[in-house]
């Protein structure tokens, strides 16, 4: 898989992408400190190991990209009749993507709450909620940041959940969820394919 330049990534470095993952074993056999983002993206990739490539694509990219990465792969995954809860906490993460306010962003908070956070829809939606502000409620007097690691975690929950929508195909969902993010790590749309 050609995984280009991708000049959208955050972080030049391996070691500063991969800051707080839990990778593999078979990853951290391949992680070297001092490399290239781009470079142990395409060592995972090669090797397979395409779980530890969407975790860490998603904590590397921009935290808009990843929200829309999250929300291709979960409208990819919807079922022919979703739950209007799931639609709900989708359209909520995509007009976040398509509207980065403050409103949009806490709008996103209650469908997946909806959800019990358990579905791709709703980590799409979460990953927009965590994506900057407060996490207090807006009355709040205090202001809790969310930790930087949080959006891109969120996201790649709602990739791995929406690969994981059909088992005996999750290898080549999985390649198709790399194809959309390393799309929009180098600057495209990201709808190259269907997770």
């Amino acid at each position: 898989m050609d995984i280009g330049h991708l000049p959208k990534l955050r972080f030049a470095r391996a070691a500063e992408a991969v800051a707080g993952l839990d990778l593999s074993q078979e990853a951290k056999a391949l992680f070297a400190p001092n490399a290239p983002t781009a470079v142990f993206l395409k060592a995972l990739i090669d090797a397979e190991l395409y779980a530890d490539a969407i975790r860490l694509l998603a904590i590397a990219l921009p935290r808009r990209e990843a929200v829309w990465w999250g929300c291709l792969s979960a409208r990819g995954a919807l079922p022919a009749e979703p739950a209007p809860a799931d639609v709900a906490a989708l359209e909520a993460a995509e007009a976040w993507v398509y509207r980065p306010t403050e409103e949009n962003r806490r709008t996103c908070f209650a469908p997946a709450e909806a959800m019990n956070f358990e579905t791709a829809c709703a980590y799409a939606a979460m990953a927009a909620f965590w994506s900057g502000g407060s996490l207090a409620p807006p009355d709040a007097a205090v202001v809790v940041p969310p930790g930087d690691g949080l959006t891109g975690t969120a996201a790649a929950a709602a990739v791995l959940l929406a690969t994981a929508a059909v088992p005996k195909e999750i290898k080549a969902r999985h390649r198709a969820a790399l194809a959309q993010a390393l799309d929009i790590a180098n600057g495209g749309s990201g709808k190259v394919g269907a997770a």
